[in-house]
């Protein structure tokens, strides 16, 4: 549950301000998004330049896979049958968010850091968590379902 609220409100609350301030950058009174996005643009660029496919990534993730992490707390809290489809289809999407965010910038050039720090610490170090827990978390989902499945199965041919 951690993982969800936690992706959840990072989701909504990071990457939200980012899809709808365009002039994040430019503000005379920049808030504390805008200068936490000012320092991420450091390990990738395109978030300054407002690169669609990154803008296009952080909204779908802002407006469907935010609110959807945060259901999928409010689901296994509350033990719903549907919690492990919800984690597998949220994972499913951060998966494919991050391979659209690292193809992309591999296409283009894969020349978007100010320094190999920022591309390790930023860049890499940043969107890992992005990659590796929503792959745990599908696996042992999928295994969830396909053993409900099973046994659901047993139960129909006796």
């Amino acid at each position: 549950m951690c993982w969800w609220a936690f992706t959840g409100l990072t989701h909504l609350l990071i990457e939200g301000p980012f899809v709808f301030t365009p002039d994040f950058f430019s503000k005379n009174s920049p808030n504390f998004f805008d200068e936490v996005w000012k320092e991420y643009s450091k390990g990738d660029s395109r978030y300054v330049a407002r690169d669609t496919a990154t803008v296009t990534v952080e909204g779908i993730t802002a407006v469907l896979e935010g609110p959807a992490s945060l259901l999928a707390v409010y689901a296994i809290a509350s033990g719903k049958s549907y919690s492990h489809i919800l984690q597998f289809t949220v994972c499913l999407g951060q998966l494919y968010g991050c391979l659209v965010y690292f193809i992309t910038a591999y296409l283009d050039g894969f020349n978007f850091w100010a320094s190999p720090f920022y591309f390790w610490a930023y860049f890499i170090g940043a969107n890992s968590s992005w990659v590796v827990i929503p792959t745990l978390i599908a696996a042992r989902s999928w295994k969830r379902i396909c053993a409900a499945i099973h046994q659901s199965e047993k139960v129909k041919t006796k």
